[in-house]
């Protein structure tokens, strides 16, 4: 059988693809009526999601974290707050915050390399408003520790990239010298 092209004669003329083609056009014809593209991908139903979890992985209770924007703290009328769960499982969790208008919300949490669970919910706040973030997980309710953008703790990610540089430094310096060395051997 000769393979089909893009637009098929069998839509208009089954008749003459089936002597020329052979059959499978024709069921082509009965099967997909009024498909120009063959090559068109089929989808049905919404898709297969796939997670991967460990086996053995024990419970953990989120740390339940409220970040509000600069432009609310500096003396705005308007901003956002944004209310994150991190570090749980399993990952049924729901998340409330007042006020309620919502910007976003993750539909599932997001399970990270050690096998936990990360979330998170945004809303849009006022100066006036008092705004608060609570976690309902297996029962119990984990309400949030208050932080503004700025307090967050950097301390340890800045150790952590001077760590880094500084073993990069130590590295391109030991190239170096292994470089002079072989090239001191081969001369000399």
């Amino acid at each position: 059988q000769k393979p089909l092209k893009k637009s098929c004669d069998c839509q208009y003329n089954p008749k003459f693809c089936v002597e020329k083609r052979g059959s499978f056009c024709n069921e082509l014809y009965h099967s997909v009526l009024g498909l120009e593209y063959i090559t068109d991908k089929l989808v049905f139903g919404s898709g297969t999601t796939l997670t991967v979890e460990p086996s053995n992985q024990e419970d953990s209770d989120p740390e339940v974290i409220l970040i509000k924007s600069k432009p609310l703290e500096e003396g705005g009328s308007t901003g956002k707050a944004a209310c994150l769960a991190r570090n749980f499982y399993p990952k049924n969790i729901n998340l409330d915050m007042l006020p309620a208008e919502v910007i976003y919300e993750q539909n599932t949490p997001i399970v990270t390399s050690e096998g936990t669970y990360n979330t998170i919910k945004v809303v849009n706040v006022t100066k006036a408003s008092e705004v608060s973030c609570t976690a309902k997980f297996k029962g119990n309710f984990f309400t949030a520790n208050a932080t503004s953008s700025g307090d967050i703790k950097t301390e340890k990610t800045n150790m952590l990239s001077m760590a880094v540089l500084g073993l990069r430094v130590l590295l391109a310096k030991s190239i170096a010298f292994n470089t002079l060395m072989s090239i001191k051997l081969f001369l000399f």
